[in-house]
């Protein structure tokens, strides 16, 4: 069996309202050298129909349906230690591609710049009027552990969901880290970007439709009301502890962190926050902090503005 250049991989789980408008954002594309593989997690409604019908149709798709519930993160190991080809492509199922041309321009882009680890594009939301995070304003290659910093500056990913990237296989095999879920993505692309550099293409090529049912949402949901599962407290405590990022590691990036693992997770925290105030300083923290506070009122009018805008993009 030849091996196929791009491996789209789509976990599912109960979703039916969607799941068809997504096949057929897949099917649609121009760059023909791909597998499907769907994973159904023990859907309870019509999803297992919609998928046979797609396979049905078109041969390249692979499904199969797991005995019991294994979770997103389990479930897109599973997709991807089935996956052959070069190159990974996750397309959630709620989400899209936009563009005909989303695979061969990320294929593309890798064939351009051989030492990269990670493609995304603009992020576009569907369902909301909630500013969409644009991590440049320019197509470009970003040296991989400057980007994690610059996430972790605005603390938020700003690379985007698994839908908006494409990664190399071989780099990805460890697959997603177990012990997150509403941040499984975000350390991956972490994971990533240790071993190589970013590219960024500044166009929608797909978009990810937001709703209150979905992981981040109900992840932010525990942060906000107290029953959060320290999974960013984990991450950074796991990321911290790397030398590379320790140096690398700018003021902002420590008043964001230190801020915020305050705010969420208090006592629980502050082993960490020690650690990452002895590297800033109390007047360091004090002047970041200064600087938040006076660009609150700026970054809640950009927000207030892009609302305003008819397009996502």
């Amino acid at each position: 069996m030849q091996t196929p250049k791009v491996s789209v991989l789509v976990p599912v789980y109960n979703g039916q309202q969607n799941l068809a408008e997504c096949f057929e954002s897949i099917l649609a594309q121009d760059f023909p050298d791909l597998e499907i593989l769907v994973s159904d997690d023990g859907s309870t409604d019509n999803s297992m129909e919609i998928i046979k019908a797609f396979a049905a149709r078109d041969a390249r798709i692979r499904w199969w349906k797991n005995p019991r519930n294994k979770g997103l993160t389990a479930n897109s190991n599973l997709c991807l230690s089935e996956a052959r080809g070069q190159y990974v492509k996750f397309v959630h199922q709620d989400d899209l591609l936009l563009s005909v041309h989303a695979l061969a321009k990320m294929v593309a882009a890798f064939d351009e710049y051989p030492n990269a680890a990670l493609v995304g594009c603009r992020q576009h939301l569907t369902g909301t009027g909630k500013h969409a995070f644009r991590f440049s304003n320019r197509t470009g290659c970003f040296d991989g552990r400057r980007v994690i910093v610059k996430c972790l500056e605005r603390n938020n990913n700003i690379i985007g969901q698994p839908t908006l990237t494409l990664f190399r296989r071989l780099q990805g095999r460890r697959g997603f880290d177990e012990r997150f879920t509403g941040f499984m993505d975000f350390e991956m692309w972490c994971h990533l970007l240790e071993q190589g550099d970013f590219i960024y293409l500044d166009e929608p090529l797909a978009t990810w439709r937001v709703h209150e049912y979905q992981q981040t949402a109900q992840t932010t949901r525990a942060q906000k009301d107290g029953t959060q599962n320290y999974e960013q407290l984990r991450f950074v405590e796991t990321y911290y502890a790397k030398p590379w990022l320790r140096e690398l590691a700018t003021d902002r990036m420590l008043f964001a962190q230190i801020y915020y693992l305050r705010k969420y997770y208090g006592a629980k925290a502050l082993p960490l926050i020690s650690a990452m105030m002895s590297q800033l300083s109390t007047g360091n923290y004090v002047r970041q902090w200064l600087k938040h506070k006076l660009s609150r009122p700026f970054e809640k009018l950009r927000e207030k503005l892009a609302r305003q805008t008819p397009s996502n993009a």
